[in-house]
């Protein structure tokens, strides 16, 4: 490394517009609020893209500095610590048009077929009842297998942040097969999501520090409630730190 060249910060992450986007050269607009805080402290940002259960062993293992964005549950709380609010996001379940699917507990979805992503969240009731074996599940390492399942009649609902879910059918699905799919109006829980830091490592401790810090700088600016209202409105591509 030479004098005056900059310290990296090797973060994991996923695809996941609007939040994340893979294919866009700023890496999505959590991407980009994430390199404009590290950027301010000094520090390079390397995005590298993996599977979400992946990301996580990887940083366990010591190979990643952070991952984002992620739910900070107590299972992920054992490997990682976690930052400050970065955004928040409704977790619907999506279904197809037509369907009269109705639940008020967990426990109702024992019925369904539910369409579910490795290494994801979906709220602490939700992720104990699958755990624990008492839900009937379709597994997949990738986002969009779950949509495709429920598009196909394969599977009754599909858990998912609803701003993500919608980005995903724009980008994927024609406008036919758009039109089947909606969400059930009832929010299966509200994510918080953060960036999770290696735990028990003095440099990722204080990169945290650093991070949370640029967090709120930009929330007294008012740039994290800028944020969060592109993201719900649908407009997160066109938002940009203001100088």
């Amino acid at each position: 490394m030479g004098v005056n060249a900059q310290p990296v910060v090797r973060i994991g992450t996923g695809n996941w517009v609007p939040y994340v986007d893979q294919q866009r050269v700023d890496g999505g607009a959590l991407a980009r609020l994430t390199r404009e805080i590290f950027h301010a402290a000094g520090y390079q940002v390397e995005f590298v893209y993996y599977p979400w259960d992946r990301n996580l062993l990887m940083l366990e293992q010591g190979h990643l500095d952070a991952v984002m964005p992620y739910v900070c549950t107590p299972a992920r709380q054992r490997i990682s610590t976690c930052s400050d609010v970065v955004a928040t996001g409704d977790i619907v379940l999506f279904q197809r048009v037509g369907q009269q699917l109705t639940w008020s507990r967990i426990e109702d979805l024992k019925h369904f077929r539910i369409a579910t992503t490795l290494g994801y969240s979906y709220g602490q009731a939700f992720d104990t009842a699958l755990q624990t074996g008492q839900l009937n599940v379709l597994q997949s390492g990738k986002e969009e297998t779950g949509l495709r399942l429920l598009s196909l009649g394969r599977a009754d609902f599909y858990p998912q942040d609803r701003a993500v879910g919608y980005a995903m059918l724009y980008r994927l699905f024609s406008a036919q097969e758009r039109a089947a799919i909606t969400h059930n109006p009832r929010v299966l829980d509200r994510a918080e999501l953060h960036l999770l830091f290696r735990k028990n490592d003095a440099q990722a401790d204080r990169l945290r520090e650093v991070f949370n810090a640029g967090l709120q700088r930009l929330a007294g600016r008012g740039e994290l409630k800028r944020l969060q209202q592109a993201l719900n409105s649908g407009t997160a591509d066109q938002w940009l730190v203001r100088p």
